[in-house]
């Protein structure tokens, strides 16, 4: 090869890493036949998948063949990167939501572009775009979109989304390793999680018995805002 592959850090970001033992595997397969049966591709020189096999074949001097793919932008490739780990990979419940979250603002813009095609803003329940587009001008459900993505319920989306929400690092990094499951890790957050929702309201409550009554509409505004603020912060510690 004359030239080289190179790495994407965005790219990179999508391919979640192999844990010790699959990368282990994946050598041990390599070195037995002195070959790499499977090509690195590339898009525009840089590697879209194959990272691991590149990075055990330039190790061990290993040959290796590579095969160029075309996409019709950035976001396509990312999108058919994501796609391609979530087919292919044996990946635990928390690696495939956050793929998929990878997604969430493809999922946004076509839910606009199809709520603009069918000339209003009407909502079908339960409508979702899966692993294949809809029909310009189908209504999409975001958060069902993204739960079919990663092929797990509703549920445990929201459940994933509020240990990620929490302040509770290690708790999440044993979720993303797979460590402990999803719904075991939410139940010991819920106490914290009901806390802070007590917490949003006591201070709420504060807030409105501290406020100066010189203008009842003016007030009754204020009222109204924070009450909109309050549910907006519920809402971010609920998902």
């Amino acid at each position: 090869m004359s030239n080289r592959p190179q790495t994407d850090p965005e790219f990179m970001a999508l391919m979640p890493p192999l844990t010790d033992e699959e990368y282990q595997q994946l050598e041990q397969n390599i070195l037995a036949y002195r070959k790499c049966n499977d090509p690195i591709l590339l898009w525009n020189d840089t590697i879209v998948d194959g990272f691991n096999r590149f990075c055990i074949c330039m190790t061990h001097g290993i040959e290796f063949k590579v095969e160029d793919v075309t996409f019709a932008s950035r976001d396509e490739a990312k999108v058919w990167i994501i796609e391609n780990q979530l087919g292919r990979r044996n990946l635990n419940a928390a690696q495939r939501i956050e793929l998929a979250l990878c997604k969430e603002e493809v999922f946004r813009a076509k839910a606009k572009e199809n709520k603009i095609r069918s000339g209003g803003d009407k909502t079908k329940a339960g409508a979702v775009l899966a692993k294949k587009t809809k029909p310009d001008g189908e209504p999409i459900n975001v958060r069902k979109a993204l739960a079919a993505e990663a092929s797990v319920s509703d549920g445990t989306l929201k459940n994933y989304l509020q240990v990620k929400n929490s302040d509770n690092q290690e708790l999440l990094e044993k979720v993303q390793k797979g460590e402990l499951k999803i719904g075991t890790a939410h139940k010991m957050l819920m106490p914290q999680i009901e806390k802070q929702l007590d917490d949003v309201d006591r201070m709420l409550a504060y807030i409105k018995k501290h406020l100066p009554l010189a203008d009842a509409e003016k007030d009754s505004l204020i009222r109204n805002e924070l009450n909109k603020l309050a549910a907006q912060l519920k809402g971010v510690l609920a998902c």
